[in-house]
């Protein structure tokens, strides 16, 4: 047959193949979305967030800490004549060759110790000897029960009747030499009721001790009601190392250096492990070491109001 006799619906199908051999070449030019996946891989993936570390909260001895905002604290500053910085390393009384580490740092240090700790009466000694001011860091009842389980016969618990805070406190006195003031360990459940932290301010007063709120919590009454007492009083205002990374331990004294700018003093809370030393050691600048003074120049004293408290 002659290409003349060929029928016409053969140049349509001929067409038509042609058609959609070119359109199948022009697709094959787009990227499919198979194409560079991993064997195995689903086709579409969906990038996954990795869920955010968790924060590091310092635990060592059953140290609690909840640092209040600003706004939760609710005693004023000292008056404008106490200025500076002032340190308490608390939790002495397990590593002497840290305490040793800590007095050769040569900064106004307050050291508050556990009468438990098993060097307790030692580590007194030491901080005596080297012109340190010691404190008492009397254990008291945390709400945490993670660490309530961990309280031993040291701690002043909720419920106790007069005489036996007064038995621990006095006891706690004994075990730990040359005490010039106290400051509560742990404490976020005890340190919000007022009848037993009476009592403690009681045996403050009759030892002529004066009394730092830890504030460990943000409804602590203990700072009120060591002033209504009588006592001289501070409270803590910035824990340093409540996680011991480095850029957290900068962060912690940032904060308290910009509380010192604005407010004229801040009570920081430390605790002897080797990498807040380190810090100690190598992160203060000359006006942080300038601005250091010892606990005894931002305590604030008033003369009791309220009478005594005993008979409360």
């Amino acid at each position: 047959m002659s290409r003349r006799s060929r029928p016409v619906w053969v140049y349509v199908l001929l067409s038509g193949l042609l058609g959609v051999f070119l359109l199948g070449l022009w697709l094959g030019g787009a990227p499919s979305p198979e194409q560079g996946k991993v064997p195995g891989e689903p086709a579409h993936t969906v990038q996954q967030k990795e869920p955010a570390a968790p924060a590091v909260v310092f635990e060592e001895t059953g140290h609690e800490s909840v640092a209040p905002a600003p706004e939760e604290e609710a005693m004023p500053a000292p008056p404008a004549e106490h200025h500076g910085i002032a340190l308490i390393l608390d939790d002495v009384g397990y590593d002497l060759p840290a305490l040793h580490r800590a007095l050769a740092l040569h900064l106004p240090l307050t050291i508050a110790i556990l009468p438990e700790s098993p060097h307790a009466a030692k580590a007194a000694e030491l901080a005596h000897k080297a012109g340190y001011p010691v404190m008492l860091h009397m254990p008291m009842e945390p709400a945490n029960p993670r660490y309530s389980k961990k309280m031993d016969d040291s701690f002043i618990r909720v419920g106790m009747k007069r005489e036996e805070v007064r038995r621990l406190m006095n006891g706690a006195l004994v075990k730990v030499p040359y005490v010039v003031g106290v400051n509560n360990h742990m404490g976020s459940r005890l340190t919000a009721l007022e009848q037993p932290m009476r009592w403690v301010m009681e045996v403050c007063r009759e030892q002529k001790l004066f009394f730092v709120d830890s504030r460990t919590n943000k409804d602590s009454v203990a700072a009120r009601l060591a002033r209504e007492a009588g006592l001289r009083w501070g409270q803590r205002r910035v824990f340093l190392d409540d996680s011991v990374q480095p850029e957290l331990l900068e962060k912690s004294w940032n904060a308290a250096r910009k509380r010192l700018k604005r407010d004229g003093s801040v009570i920081v809370i430390a605790h002897p492990h080797h990498e807040t030393l380190d810090f100690l050691e190598h992160k203060l600048t000359r006006a942080d070491r300038a601005s250091m003074v010892p606990i005894s120049a931002l305590l604030v004293r008033e003369e009791a109001k309220l009478g005594d408290i005993a008979g409360r």
